[in-house]
C-alpha cells in the first residue's frame, strides 16, 4: 500500500506537492477550492502546469481530491440539491484537469426521508456528474452513520452502485474511522479480513480505489465521526498493521486525514508510523513501540 496525506493547498496548488514531499508522501490527496464554500475557483493554466509538472518529478500517484463538505447528494432542499451536483462536477472536472484519479466526496443525508426517495436523490445526482464531466472518478465515502449520513452500511454503498450500473468511473473509498464508529472491529487481523469479506460480498472489492487511514477517538460502534493519530485511538496499531497487508488492500492507495501529533494536521510522523508497519510485514511479529 502506498501512503499519502491531504495537504494544503494555501497560497498556489503547485505548493501542495511541495508539502506533500515535505512530509514523506508517496500520494495525495487535495481540496481544488475552498472546503467549506461553493465557491469554483478557476486556477491559471500556468499553476496547473506546474502541478503536474513537480508531481510526476515527486512520483505521487494516485492524486485524489476530497469534495466539498457542504455537499448533500440526497438534500431535499432544491437549491441545495442543485448547488451539490454542481460542486461534484466541479471537483471532478478540476481533478481531471490536474491529471488526477478523482474526487472523493461524502454522499449527504436523508434529512428525514425514505431510503428510496434518498437513494434515488443521490443516484440522479451522480448520474448528472458523470454525464457532465469526463475521465476522473466519482469516489463515494462510506459514513460514520451519524444524524441519517448515507453510506455508513455495506449494503447501502452496494445499492447506490448497483442503480448506477456499476460505472467504470464510480468507486469507494472506505474510512477506518468511519468503519470503527458504525461497528466493523477492525482492531485485529481477524476483524480486518472480515470486515473486508464483508464488503467483497456486498459492494466488491474491484470497486474500492482508497482508503482513509484514520484512527478514531470514539468508541466501536459509537457513530462519531472523531479522527486521532495512527496507533493513538481505538484502532490502534495492530489494526493497521492487519489492514495494510491484508492481500485485498495492498493494491489501494491510503491517505491519512489525522489531526497531527502537532494538531496541525497531516505529518510525517503518521506517515512514518504506517511504514514503519509496512516494513514490519504481515502480523505475527511483535509491533515495536508506539510511533
Amino acid at each position: 500500500m502506498r501512503f499519502g496525506a491531504h495537504v494544503s493547498i494555501s497560497g498556489h496548488i503547485h505548493l501542495a506537492v511541495d508539502r506533500a514531499a515535505a512530509v514523506g508522501c508517496e500520494c495525495l490527496q487535495i481540496f481544488v477550492g475552498n472546503p467549506r464554500q461553493w465557491r469554483r475557483i478557476e486556477y491559471a493554466e500556468a499553476d496547473v502546469a506546474l502541478f503536474r509538472q513537480k508531481r510526476a518529478r515527486a512520483k505521487l500517484d494516485p492524486l485524489v481530491a476530497h469534495g466539498v463538505y457542504l455537499i448533500n447528494l440526497a438534500s431535499p432542499d432544491d437549491e441545495f440539491y442543485a448547488r451539490s451536483v454542481a460542486s461534484l462536477i466541479a471537483g471532478v472536472e478540476g481533478i481531471h484537469r490536474l491529471g488526477g484519479l478523482g474526487v472523493i466526496t461524502h454522499i449527504g443525508s436523508r434529512m428525514g426521508r425514505s431510503w428510496p426517495e434518498a437513494a434515488a436523490r443521490v443516484v440522479a445526482a451522480v448520474r448528472v456528474a458523470l454525464e457532465s464531466t469526463e475521465g476522473a472518478m466519482i469516489i463515494l465515502e462510506n459514513a460514520a452513520g451519524a444524524g441519517g449520513a448515507i453510506g455508513s452500511s455495506f449494503e447501502e454503498l452496494a445499492a447506490l452502485l448497483e442503480a448506477l450500473d456499476r460505472h467504470r468511473r464510480v468507486g469507494v473509498c472506505l474510512d477506518t474511522a468511519h468503519l470503527f464508529a458504525t461497528g466493523f472491529d477492525i482492531r485485529t487481523a481477524e476483524g480486518v479480513a472480515a470486515t473486508l469479506r464483508a464488503f467483497d460480498r456486498t459492494v466488491g472489492l474491484k470497486h474500492l480505489v482508497a482508503f482513509h487511514l484514520n484512527d478514531s477517538k470514539s468508541a466501536l460502534g459509537s457513530h462519531l465521526d472523531r479522527h486521532e493519530n495512527i496507533g493513538r485511538g481505538q484502532v490502534g496499531l495492530a489494526g493497521f498493521r492487519a489492514l495494510i497487508h491484508h492481500r485485498a488492500a495492498r493494491r489501494v492507495a491510503g491517505f491519512i486525514e489525522t489531526p497531527g501529533i502537532d494538531r496541525r494536521g497531516a505529518d510525517r510522523r503518521n506517515l512514518d508510523a504506517l511504514k514503519r508497519l509496512r516494513r514490519l510485514g504481515p502480523p505475527g511479529k511483535r509491533a515495536g513501540k508506539r510511533p
